[in-house]
């Protein structure tokens, strides 16, 4: 018996079951009979790349249409990066300069194609395109690298980002290039089909990465509407990556929202799906979709109603079912049974669920590094839950510091437990209930993506990642499982930039109505908390306010070092600072005894060196004062103490709206180190 009975669910390697077995679906069909979509967007797993083997094995047998497929290699695609790279660091900029660069590249493809066609040469004009097709490199290879090797050989690294991207389109000579395809197609009634799959291949969701996927949408988008539909491009995208792209590019609504096509799964089309399979495997003659399913299957399995206690166990895509059933069919077959029971069906749903928990993990480790641990807190609850009971989960990865860095910075921006359950709404991973109609609404079905969770809502983990979390499954009725279609994936980042934004945006505004002084040094001390936990968030642990409340000396800020970058590890060895003390003064000009009280405060596990914050507009310290109490302690006691000013604090909770900025305080607290010991606490000559 096959590995796969029902077909691999890579549809690469699964053409034999897809030409005989291939369902015709709606999506299929508007490919075929409307012009006017150009953007396929559908999850992992939901049939793109069947689409793509189905749309070509059609075309192929039409007359006077040619098919060229695009597929970019991963290796390549990351070696784009570099090269994309010198567009500059501004989105619209990449965009642009990746969407002439692809633009060459689909122009390049069809003129290889027109050359090796006997009649259209005579449209081509060989002194203009043969130079072009000499540097384009050799049939077999990736259209990633062509157009890599190419863009090496014209880009001048030396000039500014700016020029780079202004020169392309003539260094590209691209303009003669399609003045030589405009007429081949004006002088030929042939048609060429351009179909664009795998971009997820070495695809990263940083603005680089966005902006080269979003410059190949577009050119694919220009080349349709410059050549009136004799040459037609259509590009398949997992959602994600355009999720993605309807964030960052402001030009989206304009420019691409019109032509997509979202793939849609329901129970109706994926059980045709199922029996076309079942049929074609097991060489079945009858007809009937019902009678054949029940043919299949034993007990509670039998009818449509059977078929459904499997799909709650999916998230309503080809890839999910096709991988349950496989296994359920070959666990059958071991036992020499030709009908499916659930005990088959339990066996594999467990390792389904748990790689759609590691699916979900993967899809937004980058944006959301946190999931993971929220996630697991949840293993052996129950599934639905209110407020009060999933905060309680979720208190208590927020109640701890030691996370991995990113975890731990992830974790900082969070000031309640509703935020986090509002962001696991956002993934997919909770689901809350519809008061009126008493249905649970998940984030990824796209028809409530607005609703919020308040604190009365009843919360239900979706029932795809039950068994691996150890969760009963007895929960959940079928009717309740009919209004699970999470087909479309919601991209977190919208949601974990709003929230990031916000908690860094109300901070900064909260300190400018605290005023200098005692009578709001607690607020000024409580804000500064704040900040710290933030902008150290992973690199400092168990930050706390006056931790030693009946202690003969209290200290205003003590935080734990985990030495994990260079400063804090510097700090550790050199200076045996474990318990880090920051003093904070609600005022702007530090005063001698503010440096005598850190003395007698740095010693023991707090080691030699401390800071002082405090409302100045600057780290520099004011020679005469600030600068001989600083070069007192470290020559007579050996002791540094390092002044921090609320500018300071405040630059780099503004640098943390930027994944790429958030060590920028550790870099810049540490260059302060090298600052003090080489010019403030020196030995002055004469």
């Amino acid at each position: 018996m096959r590995g796969n009975p029902l077909g691999d669910i890579r549809a690469e390697n699964d053409e034999e079951m897809l030409d005989k077995a291939f369902l015709e679906t709606a999506d299929y069909k508007t490919l075929l009979e409307a012009s006017d979509r150009s953007v396929v967007v559908g999850r992992r797993g939901t049939g793109k790349s069947a689409l793509v083997h189905q749309l070509k094995k059609y075309w192929l047998k039409q007359p006077k249409t040619f098919i060229v497929s695009i597929a970019p290699e991963e290796d390549q695609i990351i070696g784009l990066r570099g090269l994309f790279s010198s567009f500059g660091d501004n989105f619209i900029h990449i965009k642009a300069g990746s969407k002439i660069a692809w633009k060459y590249a689909l122009y390049m493809e069809l003129i290889i194609q027109i050359k090796n066609h006997y009649k259209l040469t005579k449209f081509i004009n060989d002194n203009v395109v043969n130079p072009h097709i000499s540097t384009w490199g050799k049939p077999n290879q990736n259209v990633a690298t062509k157009i890599r090797n190419k863009l090496k050989s014209v880009l001048n690294l030396e000039e500014s980002s700016e020029s780079i991207v202004a020169d392309l389109s003539s260094n590209l000579h691209l303009d003669e290039i399609e003045e030589q395809l405009l007429n081949v197609i004006d002088n030929s009634s042939l048609k060429f089909i351009l179909l664009v799959d795998r971009l997820d291949e070495g695809y990263s969701p940083d603005n680089l990465g966005v902006a080269i996927v979003d410059g190949f949408v577009q050119s694919v988008i220009d080349l349709n509407s410059k050549f009136h539909n004799k040459i037609r491009g259509i590009i398949f995208l997992r959602d994600n990556m355009y999720r993605s792209i309807t964030i960052k590019d402001p030009d989206f609504t304009r420019n691409i929202e019109g032509q997509v096509l979202r793939l849609h799964w329901d129970e109706y089309g994926l059980f045709n799906l199922v029996c076309n399979r079942i049929r074609i495997a097991y060489n079945i003659s009858q007809e009937n979709n019902n009678k054949l399913w029940s043919s299949c299957t034993a007990r509670e399995l039998k009818g449509r109603e059977g078929f459904r206690l499997c799909l709650k166990l999916t998230l309503y895509r080809p890839r999910d079912i096709l991988v349950l059933l496989n296994n359920a069919f070959l666990n059958a077959s071991s036992q020499g049974r030709q009908e499916i029971i659930s005990e088959d069906i339990d066996a594999s749903a467990k390792s389904i669920s748990q790689n759609r928990l590691y699916d979900l993990h993967k899809e937004y480790e980058s944006i959301f590094p946190a999931l993971h641990a929220f996630t697991s807190t949840f293993v052996s609850s129950i599934p639905i839950l209110s407020v009060i009971q999933a905060s309680e989960f979720i208190n208590k990865v927020l109640s701890h510091d030691n996370h991995s860095l990113e975890v731990q910075r992830d974790l900082a921006i969070f000031e309640n437990p509703m935020q986090v359950l509002q962001r696991l709404y956002g993934v997919g991973f909770i689901g809350i209930e519809n008061s009126t109609t008493g249905t649970f609404v998940f984030c990824h079905d796209d028809r409530d993506p607005s609703t919020e969770v308040s604190e009365h809502s009843k919360l239900f983990i979706h029932p795809c990642y039950w068994l691996a979390l150890n969760i009963s499954q007895d929960f959940l009725e079928i009717e309740q499982a009919e209004e699970i279609y999470d087909e479309y994936d919601i991209e977190i980042s919208s949601i974990s930039v709003e929230q990031r934004q916000a908690r860094l945006g109300k901070l900064i505004e909260e300190v400018k109505v605290i005023k200098p002084g005692r009578e709001d040094c607690h607020e000024f001390e409580k804000w500064c908390l704040d900040a710290i936990r933030l902008i150290f968030a992973g690199t400092l642990s168990n930050i706390e306010l006056h931790s030693n409340k009946n202690g003969l000396q209290q200290r205003d800020i003590i935080a734990t070092n985990v030495s994990l970058v260079p400063v804090w590890k510097r700090l550790i060895e050199d200076y045996k600072c474990r318990q880090v003390v920051f003093e904070i003064k609600n005022y702007a000009q530090l005063k001698s005894d503010d440096y005598r009280q850190m003395n007698s405060y740095l010693s023991n596990d707090h080691g030699t060196i401390g800071f002082i914050i405090c409302r100045s507009d600057n780290n520099n310290l004011e020679k005469g004062k600030e600068l001989n109490w600083a070069q007192e302690l470290y020559f007579q006691h050996k002791k540094i103490v390092v002044k921090l000013s609320e500018k300071y604090l405040l630059k780099h909770l503004s640098k943390q709206r930027s994944p790429q900025k958030h060590d920028a305080a550790n870099i810049e607290l540490n260059k302060l180190v090298d600052t003090y010991l080489r010019q403030y606490l020196i030995v002055k000559s004469g």
